[in-house]
């Protein structure tokens, strides 16, 4: 069996922010920062533990940052289209 690194817990992360919105990802990041917790002791588990928290976090942050972009586009009147593509490809 394969261990788990930080790296498989951040496209963890990545494949749970395509399938949630922005208020979910947020929750979702909040009980598996807490659930951290459990993991006090080195290993794979935590460091995939902390790659989950470390993506989750990050996604989250970037998606209100486009957000709050948006809503001060709106109220100038300019219209932004944005599309989010996770991997490496773009």
């Amino acid at each position: 069996m394969r261990n788990l690194s930080f790296e498989d817990g951040y496209e963890v992360a990545k494949l749970i922010a395509k399938g949630v919105d922005l208020p979910r990802l947020q929750r979702i990041y909040e009980v598996v920062k807490k659930a951290m917790e459990c993991f006090k002791e080195e290993g794979d588990e935590r460091d995939f533990m902390l790659g989950l928290v470390e993506g989750l976090g990050e996604i989250s942050r970037l998606r209100e940052d486009i957000a709050r972009i948006i809503n001060v586009a709106k109220s100038m009147g300019i219209s932004i289209e944005v599309n989010i593509r996770y991997g490496e490809e773009v």
